[in-house]
């Protein structure tokens, strides 16, 4: 699981947006994403709250198990079919393909040369577990 993070100084390496993925909003230069292992909030006055934030975190990417496909909701308001699950080569971590219902998208499964799943172009789009809600089978 990742969390994305916005540094007070400009010396991350987005504004939130990778791929062309939006997962959050910060000025250029202050995103960064980090596993929850990296982050050390001893000593911030914040302390309290990013530790619950943590929690909940690492709590979401345990309950959220998906599998290809079932129906799931990305960043909220586009719906879509898991189409694959597992590591890619252009980034760290576990990922989610999905097929999107609209023209949302931003590939047809393959990336940077490879190919993980196939839709038609401009319907895939990659994302982590916690940007994506699982829907309703019944």
């Amino acid at each position: 699981e990742w969390i994305g993070v916005e540094m007070h100084e400009a010396n991350g390496v987005h504004d939130g947006t990778v791929l062309g993925v939006p997962y959050f909003k910060c000025s250029s230069a202050k995103g960064i994403f980090a596993q929850p292992v990296q982050l050390q909030t001893t000593g911030t006055r914040d302390s309290t709250i990013v530790e619950q934030t943590l929690r909940q975190a690492e709590a979401s990417a345990t309950a959220l198990t998906l599998r290809v496909g079932q129906r799931v909701k990305w960043s909220g308001k586009h719906a879509g079919t898991v189409r694959y699950v597992g590591p890619v080569k252009f980034a760290a971590g576990e990922f989610v393909g999905v097929e999107l219902d609209d023209a949302a998208g931003r590939h047809d499964g393959s990336f940077l040369g490879e190919s993980y799943f196939e839709c038609e172009f401009g319907k895939g789009i990659f994302s982590q577990a916690s940007m994506l809600k699982a829907l309703s089978t019944a």
